[in-house]
């Protein structure tokens, strides 16, 4: 998980941003920005969702309010709101939230420009922080979005430790690829090395379809000949990997040989191409001709993105887009 010292620091780096924009507090309301700077991951699979606020003054003072007050967060205080009765699901956690939020927000003095997350924001938790603060609000998505670019050191062991559990994975699935297995094994067989892998119970899926650009495992015998394109997803502890391997069903052909010998050296090569400041649409345009350089695909180039960024999401910027720009 998350190190409360990481939690802080993270915190201290934003408020430092906020003030700059003239912003005295603001509200997060997505689950994974909540764990970015408190260190509590809520909602993540396999738990079911649950609503909850995290109010940050840039002065320092700050309250979370969830379902549950377990495990330690950078936060100076836990606000409660039941979620069940008798182990059965309330119905109405938003309303639950909204009216433990309410009540907190009453000692909350002095803010004049709130920030907000237009992403999450829900219409009930909105009018209530309206009610209370006579504030003006600012958006604060993409400023949020600035900084978790830069990865701190905790995150970045959750994302090799994700990287390592898909690999794994990756390793599994290979044994079992065969003509006459089924779609639908393959992807048990990935699920049940990543699960052994992080020794917990997490997410692993993405694209398991045989034969085909992408879309999940299907209840179908993949057959001799075909290319395998598993493009599959790891979720450790709230931070993800996102990766693509293809494999042959069977022996590769000489087409499909040659292929790949082209695109291996693409990939070699890219450590050298990508350096900071650098422009994604330039360096997809860059895979995109030496793609184009193999006969059989002069005609088709790359027809995808070239790659992204990845953490608490995903896909996160920067991407490599032909349409769209990430630096």
């Amino acid at each position: 998980m998350l190190t409360l010292e990481g939690c802080r620091k993270r915190q201290a780096r934003f408020c430092e941003r906020l003030t700059k924009e003239g912003i005295d507090a603001v509200v997060i309301t997505d689950y994974r920005d909540i764990y970015y700077f408190t260190g509590v991951l809520l909602s993540a699979y396999p738990a079911f969702h649950f609503p909850s606020l995290l109010y940050m003054e840039t002065g320092g003072n700050t309250w979370l309010a969830a379902n549950t007050d377990v495990g330690d967060a950078a936060v100076d205080e836990r606000v409660v709101y039941s979620s069940q009765v008798m182990y059965t699901m309330n119905p109405d956690p938003m309303r639950g939230l909204n009216a433990v939020v309410a009540k907190r927000l009453q000692a909350c003095k002095g803010v004049a420009c709130l920030g907000w997350q237009q992403e999450s924001m829900p219409k009930l938790l909105a009018d209530t922080v309206s009610d209370a603060l006579s504030a003006s609000w600012l958006p604060i998505d993409d400023l949020l979005m600035s900084q978790q670019m830069k990865k701190d050191a905790d995150e970045v062991a959750m994302l090799q430790k994700a990287i390592n559990t898909n690999l794994r994975a990756y390793d599994r699935v290979q044994e079992v690829i065969a003509p006459g297995v089924n779609e639908l094994d393959v992807l048990a067989a990935g699920q049940q090395a990543a699960l052994h892998a992080a020794e917990y119970v997490l997410h692993h899926g993405g694209d398991y379809q045989c034969g085909e650009l992408g879309g999940p495992a299907r209840d179908r015998v993949i057959q001799a000949g075909e290319l395998y394109v598993i493009d599959a997803q790891t979720e450790y502890h709230g931070y993800w990997s996102d990766l693509c391997r293809t494999f042959a069903v069977s022996e590769p052909t000489d087409l499909q040989v040659s292929v790949y010998e082209v695109l291996k050296a693409i990939l070699e090569d890219i450590p050298n191409l990508v350096k900071p400041g650098s422009k994604g649409t330039d360096l997809w345009h860059i895979i995109d001709a030496r793609i184009r350089e193999h006969k059989h695909l002069k005609d088709v180039g790359l027809i995808h993105h070239a790659g992204h960024g990845v953490g608490i999401r995903a896909h996160e910027p920067p991407d490599l887009n032909r349409d769209r720009e990430g630096i």
